[in-house]
């Protein structure tokens, strides 16, 4: 085998050797040293029971990386997404992770939306000291462990549950809310939350019930929640299950007030919920009038090129990639630079409005409420104008 490789290289003269190792080292490194591409990672559901919002979240991810690359990218280097789908598996997931962080040496990661999954890409990011953004990924226990690395751009459960809880008491004079919530996206980690805060608000929680994943007659849940005599319900579940939960809910007679959290919010429930959505309250986390001309922009172009409207879920993937392209820009390849700029970030103006990071990586801004007229999301503050 040498002898093979020595009348090779005897071929080839010195100099053509050395240019030879010169491609070779221009091809893998730029001029400075360092390689030509920032790496992102995309960890993501996008076949599933979520593959629809994942789906959505991913072209917002790539409408913005498309626009920082448009713009100069990252200090002049192309900004690269790596994008896996982990197929809501937990295997899957850590497979995912290992294969971004330690063979494709990526910057930050960005993805989740299960609790159980995102815990699982934060465990490996915060190990490897990996800035890691979520847009989707709600459960307020995300950030509430001491982690270091894990930031969320995207309102937490808790702050919708306060919400919510405020608005229905104070339109409906909701003193005796029932709730009825999925086993996976949000848990009983949430109902309690959920029970805790409507307390605080001077609630009763009257009945709590879940259900098995993968049912779609949801009867009994709502025969148990009726016979407490609820003042309001809220659901806090997928936006399918949601809408189904919903019209069994008024088929059934239940006519009081019905009131969720973001899965309200998505083009998938009111598509599905139809004329049923009438009414109903929601949180809203994206709401274009706050983003201003930043928010046009993006609309318009994510229509362009996709040739469906933006929902909620497209827009807080563009956002994460807007900040996480700030941060890198301080940062570049060094992790800890860009944990330490997401870290600092405070009054940030992107497409959702106004916003920042807390001590614990997470979005202070609040939830806001709306009511859904003729299949839009109005915010309740403007509903006087429709």
């Amino acid at each position: 085998m040498r002898k093979k490789l020595r009348r090779i290289f005897r071929k080839f003269d010195t100099y053509q050797l050395l240019s030879i190792l010169l491609l070779i080292f221009l091809l893998w490194f730029s001029i400075d040293g360092k390689p030509s591409e920032v790496r992102i990672g995309i960890v993501l559901p996008l076949s599933g029971a979520n593959s629809a919002r994942a789906a959505s979240h991913e072209r917002g991810i790539k409408l913005a990386a498309e626009h920082v690359n448009k713009s100069g990218g990252i200090n002049g280097k192309k900004l690269t997404l790596i994008s896996r789908n982990n197929d809501e598996n937990q295997a899957q997931t850590a497979i995912n992770m290992r294969d971004l962080i330690y063979e494709h040496q990526v910057t930050a990661v960005v993805g989740g939306i299960s609790p159980i999954n995102s815990r699982i890409i934060q465990q490996y990011c915060e190990k490897a000291q990996v800035p890691f953004l979520t847009g989707l990924c709600t459960h307020h226990e995300l950030t509430e462990n001491s982690s270091d690395y894990t930031f969320r751009s995207i309102t937490d459960d808790k702050k919708q549950f306060e919400a919510i809880c405020e608005f229905s008491t104070r339109r409906f004079h909701a003193r005796k809310p029932a709730l009825i919530f999925d086993p996976v996206l949000f848990g009983q980690e949430s109902a309690q939350k959920f029970i805790e805060t409507a307390l605080k608000n001077g609630q009763q929680v009257v009945a709590a019930v879940s259900y098995s994943s993968g049912i779609i007659n949801f009867r009994k849940q709502l025969e148990t929640l009726k016979a407490t005599n609820p003042d309001a319900l809220v659901i806090i579940a997928p936006p399918l299950e949601s809408a189904m939960i919903l019209r069994q809910a008024r088929e059934n007679r239940f006519m009081k007030p019905i009131l969720g959290v973001n899965p309200f919010s998505s083009n998938e429930f009111i598509d599905y919920a139809g004329i049923y959505s009438e009414s109903t309250i929601c949180t809203l986390p994206f709401n274009p009038r706050m983003g201003g001309q930043r928010a046009d922009y993006f609309l318009s172009e994510f229509l362009e090129k996709f040739g469906v409207p933006a929902d909620a879920d497209a827009a807080m993937g563009y956002e994460a990639i807007m900040l996480l392209a700030l941060a890198l820009k301080a940062g570049e390849y060094d992790r800890q630079m860009v944990r330490n700029y997401l870290a600092s970030m405070h009054g940030w103006e992107s497409i959702t409005g106004s916003g920042g990071f807390d001590q614990n990586g997470n979005q202070v801004r609040p939830a806001e409420v709306a009511i859904i007229k003729d299949r839009q999301k109005i915010p309740v503050n403007l509903e006087e104008l429709f």
